[in-house]
């Protein structure tokens, strides 16, 4: 395991040998979720789950009950437990920032830079907007809540889900230009 703080234990997925998946319901609509018997792999909203994890095939509904619980108590505003995910081609760094991002409360926002900063990389901004770009792990991770410095949604957090997820969550960003001085 590699020791960063947060609320995730990232696992290698050689030590991992079943994968799974299962179509979780939730208020914003399907959430496809590739998982092992203790550890997340993959969470997408909406889009027909991969049929492999390198060249294992994934197998259909899994041993994971622990799974719906994580994420109803998620969606209800209630910071999730300690909980594995498989680390696959994350880098330490972006493990850091991905598990610190857990700790951004339900209804709030941080920028890159702030996130980067407590996360003990102060300076390291654009290391924090790709490692939320990277993101396996919908929604859990919640890449929503890291916005820029000034207020706005990056240009990748601009989509409908992404605003959709803000809105669930009672997040009003400023748009982007509005009281920008030129």
């Amino acid at each position: 395991m590699v020791g960063e703080p947060g609320l995730i234990d990232w696992v290698q997925a050689e030590s991992l040998q079943n994968y799974w998946s299962e179509i979780l319901p939730t208020p914003l609509g399907d959430l496809w979720v590739v998982h092992t018997e203790s550890a997340l792999v993959q969470a997408e909203f909406g889009r027909v789950p991969p049929t492999h994890v390198g060249s294992q095939p994934i197998l259909t509904g899994g041993p994971a009950r622990w799974l719906g619980q994580l994420f109803r108590e998620a969606m209800q505003g209630r910071p999730p437990l300690h909980w594995n995910a498989v680390r696959m081609d994350l880098t330490a760094l972006e493990c850091t920032f991905l598990s610190q991002a857990t700790e951004i409360p339900f209804g709030t926002t941080m920028s890159y830079g702030a996130l980067a900063e407590w996360s003990g990389f102060p300076g390291r901004a654009r290391a924090a907007g790709r490692a939320m770009s990277r993101s396996p792990i919908a929604y859990l991770i919640p890449t929503h809540r890291v916005i820029r410095q000034d207020g706005t949604a990056a240009s990748g957090q601009r989509d409908p889900l992404n605003k959709r997820l803000r809105l669930w969550e009672g997040i009003t960003l400023r748009s982007p230009g509005v009281g920008r001085d030129f």
